[in-house]
């Protein structure tokens, strides 16, 4: 096979921002095939990935690859969890590039002994073709992809007595260690999470009008959830939603999320996306009650290094 695009390059500091400017330029399509858009790819330089940073100074190089036509950036692969999961960024659909660097990046897992998998829109059928040929073995309806409407959507914040939605814009004060016991007592894990909320503060599309929480009587950070805006596409993520499980069945979920898309409209925002696990997962029914304008349907392709 001709090599289009010979040469790849790591992330790294000089060019980040440019590759920053290539994944706002690819809005909406990395985000309806992919999940990705500009803020999650900003969180992947500045949230839990900057830990993983701290312990292999090449993390981003070796996990995040740019490939480029002449001097201008073509696309670019992403291991997010520096696993087998990666995704492949570009402009817009592109069978012969995508299957170029899907060959390249199977090529140089196997040299790592790491397989490789790929979650994407099941409705595109270029791509899928693309991972069929490539050898991959498909896995369908894997998670969901939810799309609401800014303009549309009912923002109106139900709270029970005592409770209080806000946000960090009005509570700079919050002790961040209490966001991070709500999420981890949310998702049940034993992870440390502090460092991680911090981290990604440092997000130069923070904004802490987008980190939205609701506070118990006592405080305590009831319910949290966080979102990035796009404010030239209009494209917007939420990640993560959660609720203590102390505060569960309140509507404080509907109520934080609705706290945020309001803020999210408010700075530019014009649809917003929240990713889950199909159903049943319990988050499922909380975003379909939120009233989508769309629901996407993921499937996975994986192949192994060999």
């Amino acid at each position: 096979m001709s090599s289009r695009y010979p040469a790849d390059e790591g992330l790294a500091g000089d060019n980040l921002a440019e590759a920053i400017e290539f994944v706002r330029a690819a809005n909406p399509f990395a985000q309806h095939v992919w999940g990705w858009d500009t803020g999650r790819f900003v969180d992947f330089r500045w949230g839990s990935n900057n830990n993983r940073a701290d312990w292999n100074p090449e993390w981003f190089v070796t996990h995040c690859r740019i490939f480029r036509s002449g001097s201008e950036i073509a696309a670019i692969a992403i291991a997010e969890e520096g696993s087998e999961y990666e995704c492949i960024l570009t402009a817009g659909p592109d069978p012969d590039l995508v299957g170029e660097v899907l060959e390249r990046r199977l090529a140089a897992r196997g040299e790592l002994g790491v397989g490789i998998s790929l979650e994407f829109t099941r409705e595109e059928d270029w791509l899928r073709d693309v991972c069929r040929r490539a050898g991959l073995a498909e896995r369908d309806d894997t998670g969901r992809e939810w799309e609401y409407d800014l303009l549309n959507v009912d923002v109106e914040v139900v709270v029970p007595d005592g409770y209080v939605a806000t946000t960090l814009r009005e509570r700079p004060d919050l002790d961040r260690s209490v966001i991070a016991r709500c999420v981890e007592r949310s998702f049940g894990t034993s992870v440390d999470l502090e460092e991680v909320i911090r981290n990604l503060e440092k997000n130069p599309m923070f904004l802490p009008e987008l980190s939205s929480v609701v506070l118990a009587p006592d405080e305590t950070v009831a319910a949290y959830c966080r979102g990035t805006v796009d404010p030239d596409s209009g494209i917007c993520g939420i990640d993560p939603v959660c609720t203590d499980p102390d505060h569960q069945r309140l509507g404080l979920g509907k109520a934080v999320v609705r706290t945020l898309m309001a803020n999210q409209r408010a700075c530019g925002g014009r649809y917003t996306y929240i990713g889950s696990a199909p159903p049943p997962a319990p988050g499922t029914f909380l975003y379909r009650s939120l009233g989508p304008s769309r629901e996407f349907v993921a499937c996975e392709w994986t192949g192994s290094a060999a």
